[in-house]
C-alpha cells in the first residue's frame, strides 16, 4: 500500500524545481512512487493551504494530468461515493492491516 501526500503544484513539482526548468527529477521520484504500489495506491492534495499565515488555494499537480485517468477514482471536492461503498473499502483497508500485522 502506497501513500503520496501532498501532490500539488509547488509541492511535487517543488517550487524550486518549476522555477529552474529541473522538474524531472521530481517526476521520477513521483513515477517511483506510484509503481512501488502493490495493493493499493492513494494520492492526495489539499484544496487550499496555510502559508505564511494566510490560506491559499492549492493546484493539483501537473502529474495527476500524466496519469492514465481511466485508472484514477476521485473522492472529495463534491464527489461523494455511495455509503456502502466507502464502508466496503474501510472494510478492506482494515482486513489489509490486520493481515500485515499478523504476519510474524
Amino acid at each position: 500500500h502506497v501513500f503520496v501526500v501532498g501532490i500539488e503544484e509547488e509541492l511535487l513539482p517543488h517550487r524550486n524545481s518549476i522555477d529552474a526548468g529541473t522538474i524531472e527529477e521530481e517526476r521520477r521520484l513521483a513515477y517511483v512512487g506510484i509503481t512501488r504500489a502493490q495493493k493499493t495506491l492513494t494520492l492526495t492534495l489539499a484544496q487550499r493551504r496555510r502559508k505564511y499565515g494566510n490560506w491559499e488555494s492549492c493546484e493539483p499537480s501537473r502529474f495527476l494530468a500524466e496519469l492514465p485517468q481511466a485508472d484514477l477514482e476521485w473522492e472529495g471536492a463534491g464527489i461523494e461515493l455511495a455509503p456502502e461503498v466507502k464502508k466496503e473499502r474501510g472494510r478492506e483497508r482494515l482486513a489489509g492491516l490486520r493481515a500485515l500485522l499478523d504476519k510474524p
